[in-house]
C-alpha cells in the first residue's frame, strides 16, 4: 500500500507547551515536500494554544531549503498580531 503522505516520513514535529510559551521541535528535511506539514503544525499550534511567544527548534534538522526559508518569514508574519493587540514573539530559531 502507498502511504498517502509520504513527507510526513521526513518531517516530524512536536509540541511543547512551557507557560504561555509553546515551542515546536523539528527533525528531518525542512523542504518543499515537507512545509505543508510545518505550516499545518505551525497553524495548529497558534490557533489552539495561543501562546505569547513560538519557538522553532531547528537542532534536528538536516536540511532546509528556500522554501523552508520562506514559512519561517511567513509563520513571523503569521504570528504578528494586530497593532492594537499584545506583541508575540514568532520564529525564534534555535540549533540546540
Amino acid at each position: 500500500m502507498t502511504d498517502p503522505d509520504p513527507s510526513a516520513r521526513r518531517l516530524r514535529t512536536r509540541v511543547d507547551l512551557h507557560g504561555g510559551r509553546a515551542a515546536i521541535r523539528l527533525t528531518g528535511e525542512v523542504d518543499l515536500g515537507t512545509v505543508p506539514g510545518l505550516r499545518r503544525a505551525i497553524c495548529a499550534c497558534l490557533g489552539q494554544h495561543h501562546p505569547c511567544a513560538l519557538g522553532l527548534h531547528f537542532a534536528g534538522v538536516s536540511f532546509c531549503d528556500c522554501t523552508g526559508l520562506n514559512t519561517l518569514l511567513w509563520a513571523l508574519l503569521r504570528g504578528r498580531p494586530a497593532p492594537a493587540a499584545a506583541q508575540r514573539t514568532v520564529c525564534r530559531l534555535s540549533r540546540r
